[in-house]
């Protein structure tokens, strides 16, 4: 799913900040060759319907921070449904299982989806899109979020 998530990426974010979909594609090549970054993709009867990426850096104004969940995106098809919350949530077990302790990602319009997923906003920067929070969160060992729940 290499063309539709460099496709997603770069229509989403790419052609507003001096991209080119050719960079976008090509970065995602490269990702699978190595652990990070990584794509998750959701799937709905065969067909892609939404991912988000784990990477070591997103943002160049943060670059102490790492890693980030960046490119969260839902078709506009399939929003609405949970997908969403869903690859969020599946990020942040993968990252778990690789090891992170915590994550960060910059948003400008999905704070709200975030929070309630148990993100914090710890700064806000402006981006080449306006002005958007940074969020932070903790990741708990599985043991630990089961038993934090109620």
């Amino acid at each position: 799913f290499i063309s539709i998530c460099a496709s997603w990426t770069f229509g989403q974010w790419g052609c507003q900040s001096n991209g080119s979909y050719e960079r976008t594609r090509a970065e995602f090549e490269a990702a699978t060759n190595s652990s990070m970054p990584l794509t998750l993709v959701a799937i709905e009867n065969a067909l892609p319907v939404g991912m988000v990426t784990l990477a070591d850096r997103d943002f160049e104004g943060k670059t102490h921070l790492s890693p980030w969940l960046k490119s969260l995106f839902v078709h506009p098809f399939h929003r609405k449904k949970g997908i969403a919350t869903l690859l969020i949530e599946r990020l942040e077990h993968e990252a778990l299982r690789l090891g992170c302790k915590r994550l960060y990602l910059i948003t400008e319009d999905a704070q709200l989806l975030y929070e309630k997923s148990g993100w914090r906003a710890i700064d806000h920067v402006r981006t080449p899109y306006g002005e958007a929070a940074l969020m932070e969160k903790a990741l708990l060992p599985l043991i630990g979020a089961r038993l934090g729940r109620k």
